[in-house]
């Protein structure tokens, strides 16, 4: 098919780019060109998803994850969003709509296919389809022309059925402005505020007794262990290493790239703020006034001193001075004028998000690369860590092969010439150990039952093979040693129904009063006023409070809720102080926008109510051990 284009063209790549094309395509398992097995982890209409592309798609959902959440991701964290469940039902889905274009006997053709691949900027060099560099993207990433082009007509196929669904999607004038009223109304409310912590209450000893018969599981001691480890440090190998200065220039020349130093220039400004949101005639005022300092500033007046009379921002103190930085250090408008001006040059007012600015520009420093004679030093050390952590690491496989080949720890810590050592007994979190990472090595250890040996752990820069020797289970503790544990949760307990009656018996009071100022006033309490918020908004003094949101909108010109209302343990009483709705003018301004956010969500909801009705139809088995 792209027979022509094989024979004619070439060069080079970007492995980036790829990632972007293909990531759908690995995602969703499109294309499988291993045959049908019978280890599959769920079967749609009898065709299989197979172990293979459910891990490919589990992967990259905790790819994508990490990228998301960083070192917060965790198993537990990984178990509450679902993702496996989430990378299966992709996969289900995907199916369904592969068959669904079979059904429909949908095609992409050759031509279809040919173009698409010829516009994919990856596979381009100097703007034009390049073969070489084709065979070279797809070859880096364990593909080759004829799987990518399979998956890539698959995924065309799909995408021809997702248009045909929701090709019928439409959004009238009416509609959009009715969202866009809906989403932008602001409420302003007042609140009384019912605080547990502001209830005196002290628990009796009947109650403190009872708190502990019925909930004694909550009172057991943590559970602990005691561990024998073996550590394996690079430092442990400093004698046998040696960093050559061959190999220090060899590192410095394939790493070049890391020793440029890109082009710096050090200059002064003098800030006339503007807000990013400001209307024409508030900047229009503001650069009038840049205007005219930068007049003084070109009639030779000392642009330090005029810095100090005259800027707005925080270096006016210093005379407006900011240094010496980098393009990439400053908004692309300031970055993109003070690199273009000479030295000793004063700029015209240039507009960012923060105002205008004069520029000064003090002086230029070149692109250049730090010499070898001077990063030698760096360059060692890091090769010689490199190597200790190799060590270390090969050292402690070894050890974990005897084990596996049946030495016992003793014998392999006589081996590697390690000393066995033990612990004190430790928590789960850690308690108890002094480690680099002593919650790394106790969820290492309770992850392991009593005799057990770990796979080789790195802990810090130590890598570590752990045996669990003593385990201690989790005992109910005699009530005077969690009395006080006892005696601050029944407390809290206490506030939190003293104040929800106080709110309550408030709430009662409501409907003669009249109003929420009038209820404030005849009880003496505070009564506090909130600034405007959407319905997607916290609000102020309160927070994220949904339910509560939710209530002040349905207000209307109610003066107050009737009922309590709670957030976060706190009991609030609320009452209508002004709304505002969005004048015509802003709405028809944005009413383009507002029409396509419109139909992204009727898109998003109108396709997912068309794979559920697919499901319905569809004969979907599902192996549960894969997702336990």
């Amino acid at each position: 098919m792209l027979g022509y284009l094989r024979e004619n063209t070439g060069n080079w790549i970007i492995k980036i780019f790829l990632f972007i094309i293909v990531i759908v395509f690995v995602f969703l398992g499109v294309g499988s060109m291993s045959s049908k097995r019978d280890n599959s982890v769920a079967t749609v209409d009898d065709e299989p998803i197979t172990i293979n592309e459910f891990q490919d798609a589990y992967k990259l959902v905790v790819k994508q994850m990490r990228e998301r959440f960083g070192d917060n991701l965790n198993d537990d964290l990984l178990k509450a969003l679902n993702v496996k469940q989430q990378a299966l039902n992709t996969l289900i889905e995907q199916k369904l709509v592969v068959n669904e274009a079979e059904r429909l006997k949908i095609i992409v053709s050759d031509k279809e296919l040919t173009q698409a691949l010829m516009t994919i900027k990856a596979f381009q060099k100097d703007g034009a389809f390049n073969l070489e560099q084709y065979k070279r993207v797809l070859g880096f990433n364990s593909l080759n022309p004829e799987i990518f082009e399979v998956r890539q007509r698959a995924a065309m196929k799909e995408r021809k059925v997702r248009d045909m669904v929701l090709s019928s999607i439409t959004v009238s004038d009416a509609e959009a402005k009715s969202w866009y009223i809906f989403q932008n109304t602001t409420m302003a409310i007042n609140y009384i505020k019912v605080d547990p912590a502001s209830f005196t209450v002290t628990p009796t000893e009947t109650q403190i007794k009872q708190q502990y018969e019925e909930n004694k599981d909550l009172y057991k001691s943590n559970p602990q262990k005691k561990a024998a480890y073996l550590k394996f440090s690079p430092e442990d190998h400093t004698a046998k290493v040696a960093v050559s200065e061959e190999q220090v220039k060899d590192f410095y020349g394939k790493n070049i790239d890391r020793f440029k130093i890109p082009q710096k220039v050090e200059a002064s400004h003098i800030l006339i703020k503007v807000d990013e949101t400001a209307d024409e005639a508030a900047v229009e005022t503001a650069r009038k006034e840049a205007d005219k300092i930068y007049e003084k500033a070109v009639k030779d007046k000392d642009f330090a001193e005029l810095a100090k009379k005259f800027s707005q921002g925080p270096s006016k103190s210093s005379g407006g001075y900011l240094g010496v930085f980098e393009k990439q250090n400053m908004v692309k408008p300031f970055g993109d004028k003070a690199f273009s001006m000479k030295t000793g040059e004063v700029s015209k007012p240039v507009r960012t998000i923060f105002g205008w600015h004069i520029i000064k520009l003090m002086a230029k420093f070149e692109p250049s690369v730090e010499p070898l004679a001077q990063v030698k030093d760096k360059i060692s050390s890091e090769l010689m860590a490199r190597e200790l952590q190799n060590l270390a690491y090969y050292q402690a496989g070894e050890a974990l092969d005897s084990i596996i080949d049946g030495d016992d720890f003793e014998q392999v810590a006589m081996i590697t010439k390690r000393e066995v050592m033990t612990t004190p007994f430790f928590t789960q979190n850690g308690d108890g150990l002094n480690f680099e990472n002593s919650a790394g090595f106790a969820q290492a250890a309770f992850s392991q039952t009593n005799d057990d040996i770990s796979e080789v752990k790195q802990l810090g820069t130590s890598y570590y093979l752990i045996k669990v020797i003593e385990t201690i289970k989790p005992e109910v503790q005699p009530l005077e040693i969690v009395k006080e544990s006892i005696v601050l949760t029944l407390t809290a307990k206490l506030q939190i129904e003293a104040a929800r009656k106080a709110a309550q018996a408030l709430s009662e009071k409501a409907k003669a009063a009249g109003s929420i100022e009038q209820l404030a006033k005849e009880n003496k309490l505070t009564l506090v006023s909130t600034d405007l918020f959407t319905r997607n908004q916290p609000v102020k003094g309160i927070g994220s409070a949904p339910e509560l949101v939710k209530a002040a909108f349905a207000l209307g010109k109610n003066p107050i809720h009737p009922g309590v209302l709670e957030v976060d343990q706190n009991f609030y009483i609320i009452g209508f102080k002004e709304n505002q709705v969005p004048d015509d003018a802003k709405i028809m301004e944005t009413l383009d926008k507002t029409k396509e956010q419109v139909a992204y969500m009727k898109q998003g909801q109108n396709f997912l109510s068309w794979i559920q009705e697919l499901k319905t139809k569809t004969d979907i088995h599902i192996n549960s051990k894969y997702l336990n």
